[in-house]
């Protein structure tokens, strides 16, 4: 005799980042951060996956942050020196990681509606989306990706 398994109700499997990200898209906006990249295009970043913003220096592989070593993912010319490290969160504390950025980035709060898909092919796995604004492009990041990239699983 088979035992039929318990499905869990719908409320008890999403969870509290995906609730946050379904409370902030059912008001019609999102607070977003623009982080200009190096040589691509500048990615369109939701606030609330922002931990922190660190001063830091740009050529280090890792930012301490409440005594984790994050690893970081560098989207800052390399040119730069000092810059600041977006502490992203991740669906557990072992797939946060740094974002290092030329500087703090622009916040803005848009409309969903003013958020357009971009209809082109994406060819970076660190990329999950283009999207327009206005006339201009983003990217949103696949953080998957870019944590597999880390090592992060």
């Amino acid at each position: 005799m088979s035992q039929k398994k318990v499905k869990k109700p719908a409320v008890d499997q999403i969870s509290q980042q995906e609730l946050q990200h379904l409370i902030t898209v059912s008001t019609g906006f999102i607070d977003a951060y623009i982080v200009e990249c190096y040589k691509r295009e500048a990615m369109l970043l939701p606030q609330n996956i922002v931990l922190s913003a660190l001063d830091s220096a740009t050529q280090v592989p890792n930012v301490e942050w409440h005594e984790l070593k994050l690893p970081v993912y560098a989207v800052n010319d390399p040119e730069t020196k000092l810059g600041v490290a977006l502490v992203i969160e991740g669906d557990d504390v072992s797939q946060r990681f740094a974002l290092m950025c030329n500087k703090m980035p622009k916040t803005i709060r848009l409309r969903i509606s003013e958020v357009v898909d971009e209809d082109r092919p994406v060819t970076d796995d660190a990329v999950f989306q283009y999207v327009r604004m206005g006339d201009q492009t983003f990217h949103i990041p696949n953080l998957a990706s870019i944590q597999s990239s880390l090592g992060l699983s």
